[in-house]
């Protein structure tokens, strides 16, 4: 089941590579998602843990932070019951290595809302977190970057959804939509 999770979650960022490369290069570098492409590449053609393989392959910020939530949404396939705790842990770690909290206009702002919507409704945790996630990155639309390149920008990128942050939720609302298809099959 993982390896068809993560082939199928590989060719969803084939198709949105040009988008959040797109969305990148207004606040950023323009290469998050050549980057999110080259490590999703690398978890298909590795023998390493998913998050190990995710971080040998990417380089910047994408490397560490995205690879633990690789590494939450690996564990999640096996235990989805415990996603909201599993992706908690996963945000406390993103948010004290990159040094961000909500508001940051990051990726934490996609996050925080979806871990806290999985922990208090854990029977839709998976549907819950990626209803707050969305929410969550559309959000930053709105906020000034206080993080990460986005803050030099003028205007500190107001108007424009931070990348990471959308990216973070196309990953949570894939799992969701993954793991809902899957159960139906087994009906």
């Amino acid at each position: 089941m993982k390896e068809k999770f993560y082939s199928t979650l590989r060719e969803h960022f084939v198709k949105l590579e040009t988008r959040l490369n797109q969305l990148d290069a207004v606040i950023g570098d323009g290469d998050h998602g050549t980057t999110l492409l080259k490590g999703l590449t690398a978890i298909s053609n590795s023998k390493l843990p998913p998050a190990k393989a995710f971080r040998a392959e990417t380089g910047g910020a994408s490397r560490s932070l995205f690879s633990m939530l690789v590494g939450a949404i690996d564990e999640a396939i096996d235990n989805s019951s415990n996603f909201g705790q599993i992706l908690s842990d996963a945000v406390k770690k993103i948010s004290t290595i990159g040094d961000a909290k909500e508001g940051d206009k990051t990726m934490v702002d996609a996050l925080v809302p979806a871990a806290k919507a999985a922990l208090e409704k854990p029977i839709d945790a998976l549907k819950e977190a990626s209803i707050a996630s969305k929410t969550g990155a559309s959000k930053t639309i709105d906020m000034a970057a206080r993080k990460g390149r986005a803050k030099y920008v003028e205007n500190g990128g107001v108007g424009h959804i931070d990348p990471g942050a959308f990216s973070s939720s196309e990953i949570i609302t894939f799992l969701y939509n993954f793991d809902r298809l899957e159960n139906e099959k087994t009906l």
